[in-house]
């Protein structure tokens, strides 16, 4: 199982990004109203093929996601 707890987040408000480095992950941002909401931008093909070996891999990037989001609306 993938351990997403202790993903470090390095927000950049500059261009409306949320990024984890150490698993290479990028998740940018969109204002849709005046809500935002965090869409997966880029991801290693590896860790991809390792989520979507789960059978919940689609709610697993749903949750890297959402950490995202709370990350980014802290700073």
């Amino acid at each position: 199982m993938i351990n997403l707890n202790g993903w470090n987040w390095v927000v950049n408000t500059s261009d409306m990004t949320c990024r984890n480095v150490e698993n290479d992950v990028t998740i940018k941002m969109e204002r849709v109203g005046e809500c935002l909401r965090g869409k997966l931008h880029d991801m290693p093909m590896e860790l991809f093929a390792e989520i979507s070996e789960y059978g919940n891999g689609e709610k697993i990037i749903e949750k890297i996601v959402k950490m995202a989001e709370e990350e980014y609306t802290k700073g």
